[in-house]
């Protein structure tokens, strides 16, 4: 009995070489079938994670610089464990869509990926030492109290290394390979535009404890992330330049 091909669903209102429909097969994404997952995760990204970070802007800034009294190693093992019930939820949400996470771009890892990854992370450091620059003749700086987020101590750094980690898998998995491709697939856009603009605000939207100089550099560094992802077509030199960046803050600490 010869053997029964699988045949890709896809809008045929659309045709085969429209724009959504390559897009779809170039990502891994031509079983997309939206779910209510998808727009719980959608409103929770979009909006009411971003919402929440700007209400508590003020008080954010109090409770980093009082972190010394909190405990710090809590609140950086409390970190990781939000950003890994955070993945955990979108895994359930691509599953429920027939993607997987292969459909957010985290295919298997090449060597090539390490330097667009250090490549990335050394030119976007540039740019943004200058951008920030220009904000701080502008009179918006990045918040001193951040500093207190950077542990001293050896446990400190051993649990700073794993939330780099957790940090850079889970939200570039998030942001990047989730977010822009599900804004693009549910809105049905025909380009990258709409997609990078809106998960580029909502990821630095949601770093509101760093202020409004700091929401604005991550807001821009989002972008970059995003041009990365679709150049590569990958999340791991996003994902390696993501670890990086946040390594760097307790080899080279400001």
């Amino acid at each position: 009995m010869e053997k029964l091909q699988r045949v890709p669903a896809y809008d045929v209102s659309e045709g085969i070489n429209s724009p959504n429909t390559l897009f779809k097969l170039n990502t891994g994404n031509i079983d997309f079938q939206t779910s209510i997952f998808t727009y719980i995760s959608l409103f929770f990204l979009l909006i009411l994670m971003p919402g929440l970070s700007l209400g508590t802007m003020e008080s954010s800034k109090e409770t980093l610089a009082q972190l010394e009294n909190v405990g710090l190693p809590f609140v950086l093992i409390l970190t990781i464990a939000q950003l890994w019930f955070m993945l955990a939820f979108i895994y359930v949400s691509t599953k429920m869509e027939l993607t997987g996470l292969i459909g957010t771009g985290l295919k298997k890892i090449r060597g090539i990926d390490f330097s667009w990854g250090l490549s990335f992370f050394l030119g976007a450091a540039v740019l943004l030492l200058g951008l920030t620059w220009v904000l701080a003749k502008m009179g918006l700086e990045v918040p001193g109290e951040i500093e207190f987020l950077i542990p001293k101590d050896a446990t400190g750094r051993i649990i700073w290394v794993l939330l780099s980690f957790s940090a850079a898998f889970c939200e570039e998995i998030i942001f990047r390979g989730y977010l822009l491709t599900r804004i693009r697939l549910t809105g049905k856009f025909n380009s990258w535009v709409i997609p990078v603009i809106a998960s580029s605000l909502a990821f630095g939207l949601s770093h509101s404890y760093e202020g409004w100089a700091g929401m604005i550099l991550i807001s821009i560094y989002g972008g970059l992330f995003s041009f990365l992802y679709i150049r590569t077509g990958t999340l791991w030199p996003c994902i390696i330049a993501h670890f990086i960046h946040d390594l760097n803050a307790i080899i080279f600490p400001y």
